[in-house]
């Protein structure tokens, strides 16, 4: 008697698996697997499809390709826009496609959502949607192209007070830094909602006349080289034409400059038969106010040795030369050109 009913508590659960089984084998594949776009369509939602060996692993599929159709998005409209802005005048573009593997990382989401991962026993792989809703993302993210808006303008208003080009160019140059920053952000709004986004037309007309008013700007500050002691004119030469590369105008007499690039140099001699030298420069550029707008010094690294002064001299001042025309160059680069 035990035996059987042994025997039916089996067959009851063996029944109850092979049902449970069975339902599951019929479980209804989510419309959104075969055409995901019918049920967030691209008016109203960013979606991907993702999958997977695993529930996470769909999920993190879905919004890597989110994510990638983002970067690679605002990085061509951004890389389109600076082309037509700066087309015509001596200025690098700074925009770069990044490494896939920190695409994911480094794009911030707005209103993200997921559907519920779903497992096709047939082909054994998870199914995710990663989808957006572009009204509700826009909203959450306003914000931050308000606050790059209010910083651009706080800076444009900043340059404009400045009478002096050559601060005036230090300014703009923030200014442009904060407008590409601005920009970023105005064209991942507009991957959002086009038509929100096209209310900051303003803004990107303001943008794109920064590297007119750059150009205009350096046009006046025009430059006389002056030094004091240079073995040669090595050192004056090479600063001359770092400030040339540069795009600045190099004047041959103190009455057709706006600025003085006042060099001094310093041999630091000792000892003699032989003496040793290690120069120092000291370069500072100083406007028709006798205001210091610019500053530079440098300073060879080891000394040179000569039984004259200007055996010494050639030695030290021909290497330091081209260290000082690369520095300056890259210094002058950084601040004050775009």
């Amino acid at each position: 008697m035990l035996r059987i009913k042994t025997m039916k508590k089996v067959f009851i659960f063996c029944l109850y698996f092979l049902i449970l089984m069975t339902l599951q084998s019929k479980e209804k594949q989510p419309d959104w697997v075969s055409d995901y776009r019918s049920i967030y369509d691209e008016k109203t939602y960013l979606a991907q499809k993702g999958t997977g060996d695993s529930a996470e692993k769909s999920k993190t599929d879905a919004v890597g390709t989110l994510a990638r159709y983002f970067q690679m998005s605002v990085n061509a409209n951004l890389t389109t826009t600076l082309t037509s802005i700066t087309s015509g005048n001596d200025i690098s573009e700074s925009t770069h496609v990044m490494d896939e593997v920190k695409v994911q990382s480094e794009v911030q989401f707005f209103a993200l959502e997921y559907t519920e991962p779903w497992f096709n026993k047939k082909e054994k792989k998870w199914y995710c949607i990663a989808y957006i809703n572009r009204n509700n993302a826009w909203t959450q993210y306003k914000p931050q192209i308000d606050s790059a808006k209010k910083t651009f303008y706080l800076l444009l208003e900043n340059s404009e007070r400045e009478n002096d080009f050559f601060l005036k160019l230090r300014d703009l140059k923030s200014v442009w830094i904060q407008g590409q920053e601005l920009l970023r952000k105005l064209e991942y709004g507009r991957i959002l909602t086009p038509m929100d986004e096209a209310s900051y037309q303003n803004e990107r007309d303001k943008i794109s006349q920064i590297p007119a008013l750059f150009e205009e700007c350096k046009g006046r500050c025009s430059v006389y080289i002056q030094a004091n002691h240079d073995y040669n004119r090595m050192i004056s030469l090479a600063i001359s034409t770092a400030f040339n590369n540069c795009g600045f105008r190099i004047v041959k007499t103190k009455e057709d400059a706006n600025y003085m690039a006042d060099i001094v140099v310093d041999d630091n001699m000792a000892g003699e038969n032989p003496l040793s030298i290690q120069p120092v420069i000291d370069l500072k550029v100083i406007s028709k106010t006798e205001k210091t707008v610019y500053s530079y010094e440098a300073n060879a690294l080891e000394k040179s040795v000569g039984y004259t002064l200007e055996s010494a001299q050639k030695k030290a001042y021909s290497k330091l030369s081209k260290e000082v025309e690369d520095s300056v160059k890259e210094h002058l680069t950084r601040v004050f050109k775009l």
